[in-house]
């Protein structure tokens, strides 16, 4: 075996990029099965995705990377609100560039993360 000299945490800093990574390629390709209609293949590659996502998660606990509860719930709550407006300065660029498709979809996914706003609210007014 070879020797290297990268820490623990520097291994696993990567491993919680390289698992990123993945989750996104393995859902934009299931999008692409879905459109060709292979279902069995997107439902494989949806699979696969949802086990990345797992074990970047858990990387990223391993690693100490999650702090208070209500703490993190709070720093996602304002991302969230902040993705609404990056969103919608996306779909207005999509648009003028004559990008209908593209804006729509950055409406939809901007109105997805205003629910997502909610639902994190929701959790810190009923459990903080």
């Amino acid at each position: 075996m070879a020797e290297t000299t990268a820490t623990t945490e520097e291994c696993m800093a990567n491993e919680i990029k390289g698992e990123t990574w993945e989750v996104i390629q393995y859902l934009a390709m299931a999008l692409k099965a879905d459109n060709e209609g292979k279902t069995e293949v997107a439902q494989t590659l949806r699979s696969i995705a949802l086990d990345e996502a797992g074990h970047g998660s858990r990387f990223k606990y391993l690693a100490g990377k999650i702090g208070d509860l209500k703490d993190e719930i709070e720093k996602m709550l304002a991302g969230e609100k902040e993705a609404v407006d990056g969103k919608h300065e996306g779909m207005k660029v999509a648009d003028s560039d004559g990008k209908k498709e593209i804006a729509s979809f950055f409406d939809t996914a901007a109105h997805d993360e205003a629910r997502h706003a909610a639902m994190l609210q929701n959790l810190l007014d009923r459990y903080f």
